[in-house]
């Protein structure tokens, strides 16, 4: 068995990628960017964010928010500042959300997309949010009903990227 460097390739008669032994990626990882994708020039973009504020979201943006964020529809609602009844109606319903329900989703999905990133693991995301956090005086689980308050856990996950944890 011959041992391979990081960034070599084993040829067995056909093309192969590097090995790359210490990248993993699960499953559920992968599902998570393929929800993200349409939504990601939103986070590039202030004036496409704006944009789709303005038009408002597809209802299925509020499917792909229940993916992404494996939170209950009572937690949504919650965040959303809407009845359960409320949100199943939009789930269910083809109608475009209004703006505010749009930018708050938009900054919910930026959020978790920056969590990811930041943890490298949704589940380790999740896991950090439901814990109190001594830089935000709070469990960021809770404060994302108001946009300042997601505004207040991307900073805290910018600060967490830079090791400014003071």
């Amino acid at each position: 068995m011959s041992k391979l460097n990081k960034g070599q390739v084993k040829v067995t008669g056909a093309a192969q990628a590097p090995v790359k032994p210490y990248v993993y990626e699960s499953t559920a990882t992968f599902m998570v960017n393929d929800l993200l994708v349409p939504y990601e020039t939103y986070f590039k973009s202030p004036i496409a964010k704006l944009g789709a504020i303005k038009q408002g979201l597809q209802a299925g943006a509020l499917t792909d928010l229940l993916r992404v964020t494996g939170a209950t529809q009572v937690d949504i609602a919650k965040w959303l500042d809407i009845t359960e009844p409320t949100l199943r109606k939009h789930i269910q319903g083809s109608r475009g959300l209004n703006q505010g329900l749009s930018e708050h989703i938009i900054q919910l999905f930026e959020l978790f997309d920056k969590g990811l990133d930041t943890f490298g693991s949704l589940d380790e995301f999740k896991s950090w949010l439901k814990h109190y956090n001594p830089g935000v005086d709070a469990v960021p689980f809770d404060l994302l009903d108001t946009i300042t308050g997601i505004s207040i856990v991307l900073t805290q996950l910018i600060r967490i990227d830079y090791g400014v944890l003071a």
